[in-house]
């Protein structure tokens, strides 16, 4: 059940136990100025009060309301509907697989080197990153990882190995690490250093490359102890690069898939029980993506429905299955771009679905990076993302007609007061309106197995009536609606009332001239309304 419709059976119920109090007030009295003590006799008096007045504004409903509400510049008002959708994340949709660079050296020692003499060599090497297939790395800024260094070799003398690659940098100074290998009178020789490359810039391809390849210098210095010289000596060296995460990571990483879950979005406009028939003249449906990948993206639509009671009906367009959305170039790494896809009256059929009257919304699909293929600079950040915020929006204007509306609620008055004393009640509604729709109301009552044994008014209790909408476009209320009713409560209603044991309130509306014409909801339109009863009650004296 809705707030709205809560608060109408609240109030409704109120009145009913407000009239039927006031209009026990003279047995209440009587007992008290203890009048029986008099001649008897009896007399049919009337007694006129004021119940309570009010006033409902739409300000109100929106407040005190479950939905989100949208009032555009001229006062329109809307209910929307929302949700928000965010793909994976970066490193969980392209990430960097672990690296193994293995390679070997071969020297000579110089003939007739002096022992405690050294020999010095410079070696270069170009270690190929082996990226997932047709893609690239440029560069990667490393959030985690690590460097596994092995070096093995047959140097029967003290040397050591220094690696320096210049396109790894931390605060701009290049990676360079010493291992020391000792002769220890036996080889091989080997030993492992592991370097983390937390925050070091890995740059690739820094010379016009595009096979993915890193230049490394390997300094080897060897000194010439009391041993032999077993000339030619070779050098091996294993490198590890695992686990890596990244803060940035730039190139281009070819064509890749990221599927946009089920998503459902609740309705509950249309979530009731009532028996209407109505005709809704605009809707729309939103898409908003937000993308802070730096890569060229379209978005594809598997299921794209609204479902009622288990019937679906699909919304079609033009704009659909496939369409692109915008992303943010090189030069705003970090920030997002925005698209805006809008299904209206005029490029899709969301008018007729939403008058279909759904409960559910339902939307699925995909993503596809690069999806021309092209090959141009990609780039990707540990928080990028594609969110995609999801609006139905149903502006108030329309037609309707509510057959019925019921609502019911549990009394329990028969020893609550004394019934027999009164002779009828006549309730007064006196109403202002400025909405385009009326409104009437009767209440029934039934036993305990919710059969109909009466209804508490003689007829349908025409509430209020409906405001005239002025011409197109605006369809705008100028003037309000006075109304002045009056229904009468007989003693015999009241005696069913008294034995009942369900309260239905059943309620019917229609926009101005019986639900033909359309109309619109304004943000200042309100409701005021005034209720007074009149009691003739008898008692003796």
């Amino acid at each position: 059940m809705t707030k709205s419709n809560m608060d109408i059976k609240y109030l409704l119920l109120s009145l009913l136990i407000g009239i039927i109090t006031l209009s026990t007030l003279d047995s209440c009295y009587k007992e008290r100025l203890k009048i029986h003590k008099f001649s008897g006799g009896s007399w049919n008096p009337e007694m006129a009060v004021p119940l309570f007045f009010g006033k409902l504004d739409m300000q109100m409903v929106v407040d005190r309301g479950e939905d989100y509400w949208y009032e555009d510049p001229n006062g329109l008002l809307s209910i929307v509907y929302r949700s928000e959708q965010i793909t994976q994340v970066g490193n969980n949709v392209i990430d960097i697989p672990d690296q193994q660079f293995d390679s070997t050296v071969s020297l000579l020692l110089p003939i007739g080197l002096p022992t405690g003499d050294s020999a010095l060599y410079l070696f270069q090497l170009n270690a190929k990153f082996a990226p997932p297939t047709n893609e690239r790395f440029d560069s990667i800024l490393v959030k985690e990882g690590d460097f596994i260094i092995e070096v093995s070799t047959d140097i029967n003398h003290d040397s050591y190995v220094e690696l320096i690659i210049p396109d790894f940098t931390r605060y701009g100074v290049p990676l360079k690490q010493k291992i020391d290998l000792p002769y220890n009178g036996s080889s091989p020789t080997s030993v492992t250093k592991t370097i983390s490359l937390a925050d070091y810039w890995v740059k690739i391809n820094t010379n016009g490359d595009i096979d993915n390849k890193v230049s490394e210098f390997i300094n080897v210095l060897v000194k010439k102890g009391n041993q032999a010289d077993n000339s030619p000596y070779s050098i091996s060296l294993s490198q590890e690069i695992k686990n890596i995460t990244y803060y940035q990571l730039f190139g281009y990483f070819d064509q890749y898939t990221v599927d946009i879950d089920l998503q459902k979005i609740d309705i509950s406009m249309f979530n009731h029980s009532a028996i209407f028939d109505a005709s809704l003249e605009e809707a729309m449906l939103k898409l908003n993506f937000s993308n802070s990948f730096g890569i060229p993206v379209d978005i594809t639509f598997d299921s794209l429905y609204v479902e009622k009671d288990g019937v679906i009906k699909d919304i079609t367009s033009n704009l659909l299955p496939t369409f692109s959305i915008n992303y943010p170039d090189i030069n705003n790494v970090g920030y997002s771009d925005s698209t805006i896809i809008i299904f209206n009256q005029d490029n899709s059929n969301i008018v007729d679905v939403i008058n279909f009257f759904p409960q559910k919304f339902f939307y699925s699909g995909s993503s596809t990076a690069n999806p021309l293929g092209d090959i141009i600079p990609n780039f990707v950040i540990d928080t990028s993302k594609i969110s995609i915020q999801t609006e139905v929006e149903i502006p108030l204007y329309g037609r309707y007609i509510v057959y019925e509306l019921t609502d019911t609620t549990t009394i329990n008055l028969e020893n609550e007061y004394n019934w027999d004393e009164i002779n009828s009640i006549d309730v007064n509604f006196n109403t202002v309106n400025h909405f385009p729709f009326d409104a009437s109301m009767q209440i029934y009552l039934t036993d305990t197995n919710y059969i109909v044994i009466d209804s508490l008014f003689s007829d349908i209790v025409p509430l209020t009536e409906a405001a005239i909408p002025g011409p197109p476009p605006d369809y705008r209320v100028s003037i309000p609606e006075y109304y002045t009713v009056t229904a009468s409560i007989t003693n015999q209603r009241l005696q069913n009332l008294k034995y009942a044991a369900h309260m239905i309130v059943s309620g019917k509306s229609s926009t101005y001239d019986s639900g033909t014409k359309v109309v619109k909801i304004y943000s200042d339109y309100s409701l005021d309304f005034q209720v007074s009863m009149k009691v003739n009650y008898n008692t003796d004296f």
